[in-house]
């Protein structure tokens, strides 16, 4: 069962080039930081906990702010600066958040990490709604901030990007030996369609496992949702595909349901 359960997460194996993914986003995101001024803060005591904005051309009514991903126990903000350019035009600025890693915290501290850096956000940008995009556990850590009451009105939508959102799968597979995830962190952290949840765009590429490809049809099936496929793109790759495509993305999103 694991060996099923590895091909659809494990992206070391499945994705031919997914080290040089990796390497990619951190060469982009180096040239970013050498040609863009950031603003950072923190909003814990622990190192990981800060978040980081520069300016955008767009305007001061919304606020783009990228959620990285790494199965909630790897990889870096920093090297997720690649993203930003994308959605310059989207606010007058871009944010970019960093949180706490497992296996040193459990999920519940990587949720509430998130959940208080874009509180942190909100508080100094009271003008802007949040727009989140999160990519792989960066979605599903967006749509967790969905449900915080003090967040809810002020998160205009979420560009959810491959995200995981069935945690129980995740516990039959590889990750589990370093999540060590606890069947109430699954029943607690797994986020089932709901009709009251805000908009979201679920995006998905063509070329991704059976599992992403599964998680966005379903989730997509609820109120003020809707899902759109890269054709050709893997999960890492969708990520380039996605900011090209920013602009396109955006206004589905905003096209869902209510939004102000």
């Amino acid at each position: 069962m694991q060996a099923f359960w590895d091909r659809q997460f494990k992206f070391s194996e499945v994705i031919p080039d997914f080290v040089d993914a990796l390497d990619r986003m951190a060469q982009h995101s180096a040239e970013v930081a050498k040609r863009s001024r950031f603003t950072r803060v923190a909003y814990g005591d622990h190192a990981r906990q800060w978040v980081e904005w520069t300016d955008g051309t767009g305007p001061r009514t919304v606020l783009p702010v990228v959620i990285h991903g790494g199965y909630w126990r790897a990889l870096e903000a920093e090297t997720h600066r690649f993203m930003i350019p994308a959605f310059l035009p989207a606010g007058a600025a871009v944010a970019n958040v960093e949180y706490r890693l497992m296996p040193e915290v459990r999920l519940t501290d990587v949720v509430a990490d998130v959940r208080a850096a874009l509180r942190a956000l909100a508080e100094r940008f009271p003008a802007s709604k949040l727009v989140l995009i999160g990519h792989s556990a960066g979605a599903h850590l967006a749509l967790s901030a969905m449900t915080d009451a003090t967040l809810a009105n002020r998160i205009r939508g979420v560009l959810a990007l491959s995200g995981v959102y069935d945690l129980a799968p995740v516990r039959l597979s590889f990750l589990q030996s370093e999540l060590q995830l606890t069947p109430e962190e699954v029943t607690a952290f797994t986020l089932p369609p709901e009709t009251d949840r805000g908009p979201v765009l679920y995006v998905n590429g063509s070329s991704e496992t059976h599992e992403f490809l599964r998680s966005g049809a379903l989730m997509s099936q609820s109120a003020n949702a809707d899902w759109h496929v890269i054709d050709g793109a893997d999960h890492m790759s969708l990520i380039w595909a996605a900011c090209d495509r920013a602009d396109a993305l955006l206004s589905k999103l905003y096209s869902l349901g209510t939004t102000e």
